[in-house]
């Protein structure tokens, strides 16, 4: 009776051979023949003449025999690449695919006279070794793990819902795990010259380490990253450094952190200061100015009125601090209309206008545009350089929506190491890619 079987759970299967069985048996004695032959003297008459230099094979296909032994279509050692290899009986492999089939597989064990070693078939790209599931089987949580943090525990559930597979939360780790370095650079675009640095910091077990992104603002696509522990001045330059060659350098945009203008001197970038830092610092400015402006008015309202009321005390310190504050809110509004001019020549002419008015802002605003906004306001506007124009950015956004996309701030406190961390990031970055690739070709 003919029964059905089960497909291989093998691509590339080349050849097949089925045994056709009916019923006849085969007496005939025969006198063992061994599968090993003696060519060591040969090897040494060889290796005298000639030293052959071998690579791993890159076109692997199999066939199985009528035993259902599956063995490479073309053996060749795994240790030394020769293809002089005799076979020596076969193993047993426990074999699960995606769907969650099990397959009993026989795979062909292999002799090399010329390294002394044996080896077996593997089944490369599709089957790691020591391993029963397939590489597809777990790069299925690969794929739910570059859309959203999902935990170990949870994939687990996923596979026996969906594929009908108990899979280890051990094995789900382990399949995460795609790079075991902390730097990633990206190799299939071409530098556009124009990027956004920033740092973001992971808390891990053994303390803070900090995440460094140079990011393609034409591209947008990361350029590098690197998990460090530190964020100092000279790890900005050695990565960025690294990152990326001297003729692909054209301008920068960075925050406002102390030490990032040498920095970007040394390397040979126009830096472009982050004008939404500058908004946030001048914000912060104003924010201590009232506290001590309120505390004063405090003082100076009770000492002309010791018995006045809390209620009324907080009704004429309030109407005060609304007044200076509706000033500077107008005066402000006229610094930040700078970034809102169409050329750099017109941007120059509006700071002229600015010191001319100088006199008239409020006191907060004078000591910030003396000390602090006038010695280098050109640093907040080279994105209005005609060379710059249209790539270069007043911000650094495009970075912080990088972060938060990879790596949202809810998920930082999920990971204990480095390479946890570093593998989830790229992960997450493989999924950002994908989805801005799909956007821009639909």
């Amino acid at each position: 009776m003919y029964n059905a079987k089960k497909t291989s759970p093998i691509n590339n299967m080349k050849f097949i051979q089925y045994k056709f069985d009916v019923g006849f048996t085969n007496n005939v004695k025969r006198e063992p023949k061994s599968e090993i032959e003696d060519s060591s003297i040969q090897l040494e008459l060889m290796d005298s003449f000639y030293e052959v230099k071998r690579e791993k094979p890159t076109d692997i296909s199999f066939d199985m025999d009528e035993n259902g032994v599956i063995s490479y279509s073309d053996p060749f050692c795994k240790h030394c690449y020769s293809h002089k290899v005799t076979k020596h009986g076969h193993n047993v492999r426990n074999l699960i695919k995606e769907n969650g089939e099990r397959y009993t597989a026989k795979v062909q064990r292999y002799y090399c006279p010329e390294c002394g070693k044996y080896s077996q078939t593997e089944f490369i790209g599709q089957y790691e070794n020591y391993c029963n599931f397939s590489n597809e089987t777990k790069e299925r949580s690969i794929k739910v793990r570059e859309i959203s943090w999902y935990p170990f525990r949870k994939l687990k559930e996923l596979y026996q819902i969906f594929c009908g597979t108990k899979i280890s939360h051990e094995t789900v780790r382990k399949a995460q795990i795609v790079t075991n370095e902390l730097y990633y650079l990206n190799k299939d675009i071409k530098p556009s010259g124009f990027y956004g640095y920033d740092v973001q910091w992971e808390p891990l077990d053994d303390g803070f380490h900090y995440r460094h992104l140079l990011f393609d603002l034409v591209n947008n696509v990361p350029v590098a990253e690197l998990l460090a522990p530190n964020e100092d001045q000279n790890t900005t330059y050695e990565f960025i450094n690294k990152s990326v060659k001297h003729k692909d350098r054209k301008a920068i945009v960075t925050d406002l952190k102390p030490g990032y203008d040498s920095v970007m001197k040394k390397l040979g970038f126009k830096h472009q200061h982050c004008t939404y830092h500058l908004h946030l610092a001048v914000n912060e400015r104003i924010k201590k100015y009232l506290k001590q402006k309120d505390l004063e008015i405090r003082i100076d309202q009770i000492k002309e009125n010791e018995k006045i009321a809390k209620s009324k005390l907080d009704e004429i310190v309030e109407n005060e601090i609304d007044k200076i504050k509706s000033e500077i809110n107008i005066y402000k509004r006229l610094i930040f209309e700078l970034f809102n001019q169409q050329t750099y020549n017109k941007a120059t002419n509006y700071i002229n206008l600015l010191k001319q008015e100088y006199n008239n802002f409020p006191e907060i605003l004078q000591k910030f545009l003396k000390n602090d906004f006038f010695p280098e306001y050109k640093k907040y506007i080279w994105f209005l350089k005609k060379e710059f124009k249209g790539k270069l950015t007043r911000t650094n956004n495009d970075s912080e929506k990088y972060f938060h996309a990879t790596l949202p701030k809810a998920e930082k406190k999920r990971y204990r190491t480095e390479q946890g961390v570093f593998n989830q990031i790229y992960n997450r970055k493989n999924g950002w890619m994908k989805k801005i690739k799909f956007q821009l070709t639909n």
